[in-house]
């Protein structure tokens, strides 16, 4: 096996590569590193070399998987398009970012099994994801501004929603069809879906809409509150 490389960066892309794929399979308990290194032909050492350990590695590995689909939702391009146009545009740049990265959806499960703790590590995610809520929040300012859209919308909460409506349908395609008696994995179902969604989450920011309010805060059991405690009347005694 080769001890070192005389181009790192393609030493290290190859190593991600193969990683993704093995973190993606088996999880990260499961993966391997000495897999790893087999498949790319090179040493346990020159492994650790490049990312010091499995959990620096499935580090990397997570920020590459961000980084890709963030790429491919094209936010920053969007901008151009009129805002009910963009809106749609990013809602179909996401799903197809899901569709097109199936590893990407084994390792945000995978990642959320173990409740983040990797992907803190990072400290990259707020930058990553920091542009595209503004770009809906510019989107939606622009809209409000041409009438297209109501006031007083969360740009989080537009993104929740519609990368929730992407992602449910691929994470659980296979329980789905089961459950449901449908073909999910067709092109056509996927349209139509995508063409469910896109609905859904226009009709929600368009101004024709009435603001949805945030659900009540639920008292704690055992608690009693002023809002939640009924005064008994008082007896008189007789």
């Amino acid at each position: 096996m080769a001890s070192r490389s005389r181009d790192p960066a393609r030493t290290r892309e190859k190593l991600l590569t193969h990683a993704t794929t093995e973190f993606a399979r088996k999880g990260y308990d499961g993966a391997r590193v000495d897999s790893i290194a087999l498949r790319c032909k090179l040493s346990k050492n020159m492994l650790y070399y490049y990312f010091e350990s499995k959990e620096g590695l499935f580090v990397a590995v997570l920020e590459r998987m961000y980084e890709k689909l963030r790429t491919q939702q094209k936010d920053l391009a969007v901008r151009a398009s009129d805002p009910a146009s963009a809106l749609k545009q990013l809602v179909h740049h996401t799903f197809n970012a899901l569709l097109d990265n199936p590893d990407a959806i084994r390792l945000m499960n995978e990642e959320n099994r173990h409740k983040g703790k990797h992907i803190r590590q990072s400290g990259r995610m707020r930058d990553l994801y920091n542009p595209l809520v503004e770009t809906i929040r510019f989107i939606l300012e622009r809209g409000r501004e041409d009438g297209v859209f109501r006031a007083g919308i969360d740009p989080a909460f537009v993104y929740l929603s519609l990368s929730s409506l992407c992602y449910h349908y691929l994470s659980n395609q296979y329980t789905l069809e089961v459950a449901l008696g449908v073909d999910l994995g067709s092109e056509k179902a996927r349209a139509n879906w995508l063409a469910h969604i896109t609905e859904l989450v226009t009709m929600y920011c368009t101004s024709g809409m009435t603001a949805m309010p945030s659900p009540p805060t639920s008292p704690r059991p055992g608690r009693v509150t002023k809002r939640t405690a009924t005064k008994r009347p008082i007896r008189q005694s007789a």
